[in-house]
């Protein structure tokens, strides 16, 4: 059944979504032929003028739209994750969802992990789009790139097993992270329902009063880290004992993040089943 709610929001999402996906690169692809143009062009006094100035208006609306485009999806990918928990679960369309055969916590991780899915692939997305815009804007930065590429390589083949280790760490840490950072938002939304008037406000002072405690419980916990790891482990100049420090931070923030996502999640789904009261 949790197969089949996610499919249910991720045909919701798709509609908009996916245009946004596609339009992002392919502006930025205009973009950068846009500039590597002006600059050719503005190079050869034989082509300069009025096509230097054409090209220069093209790379104006071009960058324009390309802002546009990286602003519209983090919005709508911000907008998705607010609305599809609060529209679905708190609104006049959880009368529906609560009626399904379905546990409260099932509604609640389908939400959590299509909004975790569409905020990495806006990331993805929005890296790409940045990545095509330096690649092909002018020559020097494609010989730049593919220099550093071709090193790149030569570097990763030499590199021990712990390097490819910590890449799959750093991108679970990632994913968690964002999932963590959805959670605390559900957690807000829920906490700021049991208000009885001002529920947007109540959310939001919500979001707040979380984000200080988990600085707080973060500082005290970078506290007690320092004055248990020895002190000459910051002095390192080992490359296997900084990889293996790297490994361990990684894990360590693996472990908060699930934490955090256990802690939120208990709380959103405690009130969505004991103290829910639908608009």
């Amino acid at each position: 059944m949790l197969g089949k709610l996610m499919k249910y929001d991720m045909k919701s999402m798709s509609r908009a979504f996916i245009p946004m996906w596609i339009l992002a690169p392919v502006i930025s692809l205009l973009l950068s032929v846009s500039i590597r143009s002006a600059i050719e062009w503005t190079d050869n006094p034989l082509l300069s003028g009025m096509i230097n100035a054409g090209s220069s208006i093209l790379m104006i609306i071009t960058g324009l739209l390309f802002a546009a485009a990286l602003v519209g999806l983090l919005i709508m990918t911000i907008m998705f994750v607010i609305q599809r928990f609060w529209n679905g679960l708190l609104k006049e369309e959880g009368y529906l969802m609560f009626t399904l055969p379905v546990k409260v916590w099932e509604l609640i991780v389908s939400k959590a992990l299509t909004a975790t899915l569409v905020a990495c692939v806006s990331i993805v997305v929005g890296v790409f789009s940045g990545v095509i815009l330096a690649v092909f804007s002018t020559s020097n930065i494609v010989y730049a790139f593919a220099y550093v590429w071709k090193n790149l390589l030569n570097s990763v083949i030499e590199v021990g097993p712990v390097f490819w280790i910590n890449m799959l760490l750093l991108i679970l840490v990632l994913i968690l992270g964002t999932t963590g950072r959805i959670y605390h938002v559900y957690a807000a939304m829920s906490l700021g329902h049991l208000f009885a008037t001002h529920k947007v406000v109540g959310s939001c002072v919500s979001y707040i009063g979380i984000s200080i405690i988990m600085s707080i419980l973060n500082n005290i916990m970078s506290a007690i880290l320092s004055s248990v790891v020895p002190r000459q482990f910051y002095y390192m100049t080992s490359y296997g004992m900084m990889e293996a420090m790297s490994s361990l931070y990684l894990l360590y923030m693996m472990l908060v993040s699930v934490i955090e996502i256990i802690i939120f999640h208990v709380i959103t789904e405690r009130i969505l089943s004991k103290k829910l009261n639908l608009e």
